[in-house]
């Protein structure tokens, strides 16, 4: 989460500043009491407002994008979450059916076809095997990229 939070914000200050007054938006659109800080059940209540189902953040993403451990996001927390939201992206385990962040596993195969249909799977499908594919091998993202 690191590496995302740190890709996040080097997007953020080089955005202009329209682009940073969305993102601020976007943050004040979460902290819905207007206390600064964004709660569990504010983002809870935003993941359900925009309709993103429960299976598509992992269950403990609130607290790894807290990155203090305070129980609340703050507007550089909140800028991570942003551009894993809009900028980021989004990729499903194909074992099962959990949104990746961060290392996962693709068939080469696929990728190297360019079709957009790839095959990919968390570590956990992968090491457990925990799939059916008829190509070998996978190799995890930061190898084949």
């Amino acid at each position: 989460m690191e590496e995302m939070r740190g890709v996040a914000m080097a997007y953020y200050v080089n955005m202009s500043n329209n682009q940073q007054q969305m993102v601020l938006g976007f943050y004040q659109s979460i902290d819905t009491n207007g206390d600064g800080k964004v709660s569990v059940q504010e983002y809870l209540d935003f993941l359900e407002q925009k309709g993103y189902s429960k299976g598509y953040m992992p269950p403990n993403f609130f607290k790894l994008l807290d990155e203090n451990d305070n129980g609340t996001l703050d507007f550089e927390e909140c800028v991570t979450l942003f551009y894993m939201l809009t900028g980021h992206r989004r990729v499903i385990c194909d074992g099962c059916q959990s949104c990746l962040w961060g290392l996962y596993f693709l068939c080469v195969d696929c990728y190297n076809v360019g079709k957009g249909a790839t095959y990919e799977l968390c570590c956990s499908c992968y090491r457990n095997k925990n799939f059916s594919h008829a190509h070998s091998p996978l190799l995890d993202n930061c190898t084949l990229l």
